[in-house]
């Protein structure tokens, strides 16, 4: 028992002392992009835009650390339909919206805590030049048009932030090829803005989690779904697919699933502040992160929840309820500061490299977009003996995998 106690100190020394990237890594995509409808890695079944997917190599079970293009197509961790196939059988219980398809668009599993803030954005991004390329700059602009598979980190830190920062950095790659050259996801690039146009020649990332293991997706998943209402850059149907009025929500409600089970309000549109500008559906929730820290599977005070919305929703351009500027599609936002006000900015769009209205800095398609969310803990992924050793902690769970087999323990909560 010793003996054990003893290595086990030795791999968590180790492992806090080398941490992997993107060790245990879950998105989801858009439906416009080639991805959506192409046989997954392992099954092989048609990869949907309501799917969490994840790194198709090394293969399943999770965590599958991304590695350097060219790479596989993603597997599906989690379907989006109901009985759909998935590492974890059962799916979150998604019905297509109007123009037939699903849509995963936000994604997390309410165990997020304090870390690094990652991020991705969509195909109109260009960013603004920052110090540590490659960044969104570098990725979305100079006809490279391969920000919208990757993953970005922000390099400032996760506390209340005003315009102006230190930008970002990328985290990982779509194809793990040049330009960037960081490990992929299994994504295509390059994907360029193509307005009208479907299905777009690339895909774009659209959720985003690095803080979980395979087995923490027992417990509950918080995400939202698409809008109805136009997108100002993309006018021409279908561009949005209305999954959430489908499902029978807002796309601004934060939704909640065990998987195999059918989908239920968690936080109502409302407590986030939105769709209060003109009424119900006039607002999409674009990205989130949300730790439920008490269990209620709603948000109470003491809860984190940070969030962005679509470009064309009505908040958009309303006064914060914090800084009192205008609100943008690349901010990081949180609940309202006074009771029935609008979002509060956590960390502007500028301090992120992004571009705005509001800063003079928006290019041709207009301002960037922010379009999934993550706060990174601890996440690693430690070769140890030619035996792959993952340790993470997740909220209350430290878990360790050995291979296939894994052994975890509660902690007290965060």
């Amino acid at each position: 028992m010793r003996r054990l106690s003893l290595a086990l100190g030795l791999v968590l020394a180790v492992a806090t002392m080398t941490p992997a990237l993107g060790s245990a890594f879950t998105f989801s995509i858009d439906f416009q992009g080639p991805t959506a409808g192409a046989p997954d890695a392992w099954g092989p079944f048609a990869i949907t835009a309501g799917d969490i997917l994840t790194p198709g190599a090394p293969g399943p079970p999770g965590p599958n650390p991304p590695l350097p293009g060219p790479l596989p197509a993603p597997g599906i961790e989690v379907a989006g339909p109901a009985g759909g196939p998935g590492v974890l059988p059962g799916g979150l219980g998604i019905v297509p919206g109007a123009s037939g398809f699903y849509e995963l668009d936000a994604l997390s599993y309410g165990r997020d805590t304090t870390g690094e803030l990652v991020f991705s954005v969509d195909d109109f991004a260009t960013g603004v030049a920052g110090p540590t390329p490659p960044d969104v700059f570098s990725e979305g602009s100079a006809g490279a048009a391969e920000a919208s598979a990757d993953v970005f980190r922000y390099l400032g830190p996760v506390v209340p932030t005003p315009p102006g920062g230190p930008g970002n950095t990328a985290y990982t790659d779509g194809d793990g090829l040049i330009p960037s050259g960081l490990p992929g996801v299994g994504l295509i690039e390059p994907n360029p803005p193509t307005p009208g146009f479907v299905p777009d020649p690339g895909d774009n990332l659209d959720a985003v989690d690095v803080d979980t293991v395979f087995p923490d997706l027992t417990g509950p998943i918080f995400f939202s779904l698409d809008a109805t209402f136009p997108d100002a850059l993309e006018p021409f149907p279908p561009v949005n697919n209305g999954t959430a009025i489908a499902n029978g929500f807002a796309a601004a409600d934060v939704l909640v699933s065990a998987a195999g089970g059918a989908p239920a309000l968690a936080i109502p549109a409302a407590t986030l502040g939105l769709d209060l500008v003109s009424g119900m559906h006039t607002d999409d929730l674009d990205a989130l992160i949300f730790d439920d820290a008490d269990g209620t599977l709603t948000y109470t005070p003491g809860d984190t929840v940070y969030f962005s919305v679509r470009r064309g929703s009505a908040v958009i351009g309303g006064l914060d309820s914090m800084l009192g500027i205008p609100i943008e599609p690349g901010d990081v936002l949180t609940v309202p500061f006074v009771a029935g006000g609008l979002p509060a900015i956590f960390i502007a769009a500028e301090s992120l490299g992004l571009t705005t209205a509001r800063g003079g800095t928006a290019g041709p398609f207009g301002a960037d977009e922010l379009d999934a969310l993550d706060l990174l803990p601890v996440p690693v992924y430690v070769p140890v003996g030619g035996i792959a050793i993952t340790i993470a902690t997740s909220g209350a769970l430290l878990s360790l995998g050995f291979g296939a087999l894994t052994w975890s323990r509660r902690r007290g909560r965060h």
